[in-house]
C-alpha cells in the first residue's frame, strides 16, 4: 500500500490537490477516482463535451484531456524518480497544451479510451514500485518531489478538476 506523504510544508505547491485525494492508499485511490471521472464522461453528449462555461476556458473535452496529459507528466516524473534519477525535470505549460490537444475533433469515447489506458499505464507504475524508491526526491518544476508526492497528487489533481466540472460547467448544462 502506497500511504500518502507524511511531513509536507503547508505552502507547498501540489499540498491542495494532495489533500483532495480520497483514501490512504493511492492505488485504490486513483482506481476510485478514474472511475467517477468515467462515469461523468459516460453521461455527457457529445454537444455537452465541447461546452465551455465562460469565453476563453476550456471545454470539458480539454479539461478531461488536462487531466490525462498531466497524469502522463506526472507518471514520466514518478518513473524517473523511482529510478533514481535526479535530473531536475522542466515544468510544463497545461495551456499551450490545452490549445494543442486536438479535443475538438476527437469523440468522447477517444478521450475516454485514452483516460483509461493512461490511468492503467499510470496504475502498472506505481504497483510495481518497490516500497524503498517511493520516498526518493527528485525535482520537477523547481520543486522537490518524490514518487509518493507525484502519485497523490495525480489522485488529487484528478479529483480537483472533477470537482471543477461538477461546479462549473454541468451547473450550465444539466
Amino acid at each position: 500500500m502506497i500511504e500518502r506523504p507524511t511531513h509536507l510544508n503547508k505552502d507547498f505547491y501540489f499540498v491542495p490537490y494532495i489533500e483532495k485525494a480520497e483514501g490512504t492508499d493511492l492505488i485504490k485511490s486513483l482506481r476510485e477516482i478514474g472511475n467517477k471521472t468515467l462515469r461523468l464522461i459516460e453521461e455527457l453528449s457529445e454537444e455537452q463535451g465541447n461546452y465551455a462555461y465562460a469565453k476563453n476556458k476550456w471545454t470539458i473535452k480539454q479539461v478531461i484531456r488536462h487531466i490525462t496529459d498531466a497524469e502522463r507528466v506526472f507518471a514520466y516524473r514518478a518513473l524517473r524518480f523511482s529510478r533514481k534519477d535526479s535530473t531536475p525535470l522542466p515544468g510544463f505549460d497545461e495551456d499551450a497544451y490545452a490549445k494543442n490537444d486536438f479535443s475538438a475533433g476527437l469523440s468522447l469515447k477517444q478521450i475516454k479510451d485514452e483516460f483509461v489506458q493512461v490511468r492503467k499505464a499510470t496504475i502498472s507504475l506505481f504497483a510495481t514500485m518497490d516500497a524503498d524508491v517511493l520516498d526518493f526526491e527528485g525535482v520537477a518544476s523547481k520543486l522537490p518531489m518524490t514518487p509518493r508526492i507525484v502519485g497523490w497528487t495525480i489522485a488529487g489533481h484528478n479529483a480537483h478538476h472533477l470537482s471543477v466540472i461538477r461546479e462549473r460547467y454541468l451547473v450550465g448544462i444539466l
